[in-house]
């Protein structure tokens, strides 16, 4: 076991170099833009050419704002993996980037909606969709400030102090990432799969693809991450075993259901219990902050030689 945890690891270190980082980068910028070329030119030939057989662009949205919505999943797709080699470096971190994918999720709906008002001129004819959008707009804002305010606390959390040696840990995290790393590609493999109509009846782990295939791959993935989130955290206690510590971690294993919930929630209450969902998390990190804090300002001034410090009581 120590032998398959080792080798993982030297994989992640792989994966997670310098040079395959900016391949990586490259791969989704060109990835993004010839996306976003084909589908507006889908669209204009759909436009341009309404007479065609019905099977060669069944189910082709003709707005050309909906030609943004294939660039954004590039995107949330390399931010899921970014999320993914987060899992190893700082937990705090992977949460951010959680928070993260969720707000651009709201953000490309947001461009999804547009391009489905049947006419832009009289957008205000159509009230409910008009609500939606704007919901959603000041959703993702919130988000976005949520986001803000949890990378700034993220920073200026004091360090915690450990006594234990971490590496093991640390290969541990980075094996696990690696195995979530294939979760990631073959959830993303099937749902495109599903989406192409490549596959009739997919097996029963990942579900029958639903009729939105943003509720397959996201709603699935998050699934993973609760479970891997509260396996670490079970290990953990090994290396942190202090309150604050465990019971931060537990916080955010709950943000990270309520997450999962929310993707699977009608609108618009799926932003509102997304914004909960980040709201708690923040509300957590602030709260350990605090605590940290509290606890490093007091061992400064019981340390053995401080002036009026005897050294902290345990009783």
């Amino acid at each position: 076991m120590l032998g398959l945890i080792r080798g993982l690891a030297a994989v992640f270190d792989v994966l997670d170099s310098p040079p395959v980082r900016a391949w990586l980068e490259r791969l989704v910028v060109v990835g993004a833009a010839l996306g976003f070329l084909i589908h507006l030119g889908v669209i204009g030939v759909a436009r341009l050419f309404p007479e065609l057989p019905l099977t060669v662009f069944a189910g082709i949205d003709e707005s050309p704002l909906h030609a943004v919505y294939t660039p954004f999943s590039v995107i949330l797709f390399y931010e899921v993996v970014l999320l993914v080699f987060a899992l190893a470096a700082s937990h705090t971190g992977e949460i951010a980037k959680q928070y993260q994918i969720i707000s651009l999720i709201v953000v490309r709906g947001v461009f999804k909606d547009i391009g489905a008002f049947d006419n832009l001129e009289n957008w205000l004819a159509e009230p409910a969709a008009v609500k939606a959008v704007l919901f959603d707009m000041a959703g993702a804002v919130a988000m976005f400030m949520i986001v803000t305010g949890f990378t700034l606390l993220r920073y200026a959390t004091p360090k915690m102090r450990v006594h234990r040696d971490l590496a093991g840990f640390i290969r541990l995290k980075k094996a696990v990432a690696v195995l979530l790393l294939v979760v990631l590609v073959t959830l993303a493999a099937a749902n495109l799969a599903s989406w192409a109509g490549l596959v009739e009846r997919l097996p029963a782990l990942l579900a029958p693809p639903p009729i939105d295939v943003d509720l397959f791959f996201f709603p699935r993935f998050f699934e993973f991450m609760i479970f891997t989130d509260v396996f670490l955290l079970i290990v953990s206690l090994a290396y942190y075993d202090r309150y604050e510590y465990v019971f931060r971690n537990a916080g955010f294993v709950i943000s990270t259901v309520l997450l999962r919930v929310s993707l699977s929630t009608p609108k618009p209450y799926d932003v509102g219990l997304a914004l909960i969902a980040m709201l708690y998390g923040l509300a957590v990190l602030g709260v350990f902050a605090c605590f940290a804090a509290i606890e490093r300002k007091w061992d400064a001034t019981t340390a053995p030689g401080h002036a009026g410090g005897e050294g902290r009581s345990h009783g």
